[in-house]
C-alpha cells in the first residue's frame, strides 16, 4: 500500500520515515532535489584507459561480476571540467554554479535530502523515480535500482544521462526526481547492514558512508 501525503507527514513525524531536509510533499510523493554542484561527478575515462594500458589490457574493460563499486569509484570518479565557450567536446562541464549536460553526457549526482527508514523496526520501503516532464526532454534520472530498501538511509546517488537532442543546465536545488513510499507486510528479520549493504548512510556518490565519529 502506497502512502498518501497525510500518511507521509505522519510517518516523518513518528520517525518511521527519514526525509532531511523535508522537501515538497505532493499527494503521493516527495520531491527530491540536487545537492551542491561540487558533488556532481563524472568517470575519469582517460585515467581508466591509462591504467588499463599500463596493465597490458588490449582494451579498457570493467568486469562487473567482480566489480567493487566503492574501490572503483574512489579511483576513477572526478569533478567535471570547467566550461569553455569554444569547447564543445566535453559532454559534462561546470559553468559557475551550474552543470552543463550535452547530448550523450552522463554523470552521478546525489540528492540534497537524506532519505530512508530507521535501521530497526523498519515499516516502509521507498522508490525513486524521475520526473516525467523532465524525461520527455530526453533526460534520464536514476537508471536502475529504484528501491530504497527497508532499514536503509542516506543520500540517493542519481545516475543522470542526456539521451535527448537538447543541452541541459542543472544546478543545486533543482527538483529532478521524486520518492514514493509503501508499507511492507512485516518488519524484516535482519537489518540492511546484516544483509551485507555497504552503502547505508552514504553521503556522496562514491557510495561510502562517513566513518564513525566523523
Amino acid at each position: 500500500m502506497y502512502l498518501s501525503d497525510r500518511d507521509i507527514h505522519w510517518a516523518i513525524s513518528k520517525g518511521q520515515l527519514i526525509v532531511d531536509p523535508i522537501a515538497k510533499i505532493d499527494p503521493t510523493s516527495i520531491d527530491l532535489s540536487l545537492d551542491h554542484v561540487r558533488e556532481a561527478q563524472i568517470w575519469n575515462i582517460p585515467k581508466f584507459i591509462e591504467m588499463n594500458t599500463i596493465l597490458g589490457a588490449d582494451e579498457p574493460e570493467v568486469r562487473l561480476g567482480s566489480f567493487k563499486y566503492g574501490e572503483f569509484s574512489g579511483e576513477y570518479l572526478t569533478a567535471p571540467p570547467a566550461y569553455h565557450p569554444k569547447n564543445r567536446t566535453d559532454l559534462v562541464c561546470v559553468r559557475g554554479h551550474e552543470v552543463i549536460v550535452r547530448p550523450g553526457g552522463f554523470l552521478l549526482w546525489q540528492t540534497k535530502e537524506v532519505v530512508g527508514t530507521p535501521t530497526e523496526n523498519a515499516q516502509f520501503i521507498c522508490f525513486v523515480d524521475g520526473k516525467s516532464t523532465r524525461a520527455r526532454t530526453g533526460i534520464i534520472v536514476h537508471l536502475t535500482a529504484p528501491t530504497i530498501h527497508a532499514g536503509w538511509s542516506g543520500k540517493i546517488v542519481l545516475e543522470i544521462a542526456n539521451l535527448g537532442p537538447l543541452t541541459f543546465v542543472l544546478k543545486e536545488d533543482d527538483v529532478i526526481a521524486q520518492l514514493t513510499v509503501a508499507s511492507i507486510s512485516s518488519i524484516p528479520e535482519q537489518t540492511h547492514q546484516q544483509a551485507g549493504s555497504s552503502t547505508v548512510g552514504q553521503r556522496d556518490v562514491t557510495g561510502r558512508a562517513p566513518k564513525a565519529g566523523s
